[in-house]
């Protein structure tokens, strides 16, 4: 999505003037579904069958893209992927699931392509040795660029990212991709990083939440049950039930103290996800009953309905992180920029770096805000570092998700907390008292 798309619908916008009807709406984002184009953007010939590899500066890029249903549209891509990671010495392999309004021709990939040449280049991956290997997982996020009409693809999209979620392929291709660089890697350096904006966090927060669950009934190995090493969310929009029950049997498990393995991070100016995603999503919840649920480290109970009108990022009984300006600014030590001092210097009490004025570094932290401590952090990030919905690649955001990087990193940064024991048995006693 370009940053100036933040995908809400205005209270005196045109559509709603007219009072397009729910039915209206499905039919106009049914028609675009069919008159879209179904074939894969980067497909492999007999005359180029590594087509869906491209080479960059300082990094190789994979494409992998999925159909209406979630299903592969050229399986020989995700073969290609494989192959690339099995043959890169040292790899950090960076996979990214993209959100509405975009897919594996638009120009979200020139923007994440961008960020792993910038990568590529700081002295961090380049004294370690690591190579730079990124996995764009394109599906129809976009259906048309008519203005105004664009908007009216929310509950298709939605859907699509739900079955591109849901069914076996896509969570198949995240899986056998951290495996191909774990596996085939034992003996070397590597390290995984998977990624989702908007409803792209959707799709990773499922797949993960999949992952978990495994590790905690052991079964799974609990140093590659999890798609990645890092899971990164930027702005995801998805519902907070299930953002609610992992941080439940987390915080069950007692994981406090231990290193985040999932961040999500939503701006606070956000309208997609703060405005226009809960009142897409009440129209549905008309339709649906919900039960009182207990909140995370609270005797409170709420109706589920509230989970269900919010993402994770907007939830006033999830959010247990923000983003906080330090008063103190730092000089640029050798000139390096926020996102090589926050690659190349451990600093302290989960700091990170923001390019200032007259070349200093402002000091920002990822501040606990909640009793609920657990290694999946809800972060509400100042405006001034993502402004919107689509603001993702922005140089203060690549800098702060660099920053987060190096915090949960272990062979960056040595002061990095435990890894979370999630095998460990839930603490029923707790789990009572959140519901009295």
């Amino acid at each position: 999505m370009n940053t100036s798309d933040a995908g809400t619908l205005k209270a005196d916008s045109p559509q709603r003037k007219r009072g397009l009807s729910p039915i209206a709406l499905i039919t106009i984002s049914g028609f675009l579904c069919g008159c879209s184009h179904l074939s894969p953007l980067h497909s492999n010939t007999t005359c180029n069958p590594t087509n869906s590899i491209t080479l960059g500066t300082g990094y190789q890029l994979a494409f992998i893209e999925f159909g209406e249903q979630g299903s592969y549209q050229d399986a020989s891509q995700l073969q290609n992927a494989i192959g690339l990671i099995k043959r890169t010495s040292k790899p950090l392999v960076i996979t990214y699931v993209h959100g509405w309004h975009n897919n594996a021709g638009s120009a979200d990939v020139g923007r994440f392509s961008e960020w792993l040449s910038e990568l590529s280049q700081t002295q961090l991956i380049r004294n370690s040795g690591f190579h730079l290997v990124g996995v764009y997982l394109g599906w129809r996020g976009e259906l048309t660029t008519a203005p105004i009409v664009r908007q009216l693809t929310f509950y298709s999209r939605k859907a699509a990212a739900e079955r591109l979620a849901s069914n076996f392929d896509c969570y198949d291709a995240i899986a056998a991709i951290s495996e191909a660089a774990r596996k085939f890697h034992q003996g070397d350096r590597q390290y995984t990083v998977l990624i989702g904006h908007s409803f792209g966090g959707l799709v990773v927060e499922r797949s993960v939440a999949h992952a978990i669950n495994a590790e905690m009934h052991g079964h799974a190995s609990t140093d590659r049950s999890l798609p990645a090493d890092l899971i990164l969310m930027v702005n995801p929009a998805s519902d907070s039930i299930l953002a609610r029950q992992m941080i439940a049997a987390l915080y069950a498990r007692n994981t406090a103290s231990t290193r985040p393995f999932l961040v999500s991070l939503t701006s606070t100016t956000d309208t997609a996800t703060g405005i226009a995603f809960p009142l897409g999503t009440s129209i549905a919840a008309s339709t649906k009953a919900f039960n009182d649920v207990p909140v995370p480290g609270s005797p409170k109970m709420e109706s589920e309905r509230r989970f269900y009108t919010s993402t994770p990022g907007h939830n006033q009984f999830l959010i247990n992180h923000e983003t906080e300006k330090l008063t103190k600014t730092i000089k640029a030590p050798n000139g390096l920029n926020a996102i090589q001092t926050n690659l190349s210097h451990n600093l302290t009490g989960d700091v990170f770096t923001l390019d200032g004025v007259n070349g200093r570094l402002e000091l920002w932290q990822v501040k606990r805000i909640s009793d609920v401590d657990v290694p999946y952090w809800d972060v509400k990030v100042d405006p001034s570092i993502i402004k919107n919905h689509g603001d993702i690649w922005n140089p203060r955001a690549r800098a702060m998700m660099a920053g987060i990087f190096r915090m949960t990193n272990p062979m960056l940064n040595r002061q990095v907390k435990p890894k979370a024991n999630l095998q460990q048995p839930p603490d029923f006693s707790k789990m009572k008292s959140l519901q009295h």
